[in-house]
């Protein structure tokens, strides 16, 4: 690349990371290509919540995810009335298999009602979560998720095998799935420049929403994270919704200013926790509108 080309895509807002090395570089022009060489990603409309790309997220629109747990539904109603989308999460069954899966997610809705968007979500061990699957076996029940027409969102773990995913998008784009491609770390935050590649690489592979979540263990690596979270956003020209955060107590006002950063969406409770650091739906939601009319 010359150096005309890297101001060229400096001016158009690609991060080149830790300076104008050559491997920066290329990785630069990767990425400027996925931005050039397909249409922007718009936002993702689901039973009418928005999420949005980084370059409009504000407090005002972040939306509010509520987990509720497959294995016990008796706050699900709750949830889809305190938030805007709700997450159930399949990893807690203790058979989880297709007909399980189809029947929690025929209950789920029912309980949720009709206007509320449904996130199905089965996270591995690997992940942090309680599913003991192979990467064929997690495909499969993907691929019920999708026929099921009852989830509106999918969570697709972006540390499966490539040909999965692949099998997993086509079943999702012939059925209207949107799919959120996620990443947690529960040990440590990544360096900035890991993070950025996590992010953009999802972007880069197809994911409607790209998800990061990361564990800090001081007050720099929360804002490392929302750092990452800007550059991200620019690195992928805006398009693309983001859902970021830092986990625990430490990184809670991540999950409060995100949209500041380019982060559309964040996870908070009806009575059940999924992730640590997770609050109240209620609280999060005063935060958000305080926020919002602070900035304006």
């Amino acid at each position: 690349m010359t150096r005309q080309q890297f101001d060229e895509l400096t001016a158009k807002g690609v991060v080149i990371l830790d300076g104008a090395t050559g491997s920066n570089l290329r990785k630069a022009e990767k990425i400027e290509r996925h931005i050039e060489g397909g249409n922007p990603m718009p936002a993702i409309t689901v039973r009418g919540v928005t999420l949005l790309p980084p370059r409009d997220t504000a407090p005002t629109n972040f939306k509010i995810l509520v987990p509720v747990m497959a294995n016990d539904l008796s706050n699900a109603a709750a949830a889809g009335a305190a938030g805007d989308v709700v997450e159930l999460r399949l990893d807690a069954l203790s058979i989880l298999d297709a007909p399980n899966v189809q029947n929690v997610l025929c209950a789920a809705r029912a309980a949720i009602g009709q206007g509320v968007p449904l996130l199905a979500t089965i996270r591995t061990k690997k992940e942090g979560g309680l599913a003991d699957l192979t990467d064929a076996a997690y495909g499969e029940l993907g691929t019920v998720i999708c026929h099921s027409g009852l989830a509106d969102l999918l969570d697709v773990e972006a540390s499966t095998a490539p040909a999965v995913i692949a099998a997993i998008q086509q079943q999702a784009r012939e059925s209207g799935v949107k799919t959120v491609f996620s990443s947690h770390n529960f040990a440590e935050t990544p360096p900035t420049e890991t993070m950025v590649n996590t992010l953009t690489d999802m972007v880069r592979r197809g994911a409607d929403i790209a998800k990061l979540a990361v564990m800090p263990h001081t007050p720099a690596d929360t804002a490392r994270l929302l750092e990452a979270t800007a550059q991200a956003a620019q690195a992928t020209g805006n398009d693309t919704p983001l859902i970021t955060m830092s986990m625990g107590q430490q990184g809670m006002v991540s999950r409060i200013c995100g949209a500041a950063f380019g982060s559309c969406a964040g996870f908070a409770t009806a009575g059940v926790s999924s992730a640590p650091g997770q609050p109240a739906a209620p609280a999060l939601r005063t935060a958000l509108d305080a926020l919002g009319a602070m900035l304006g």
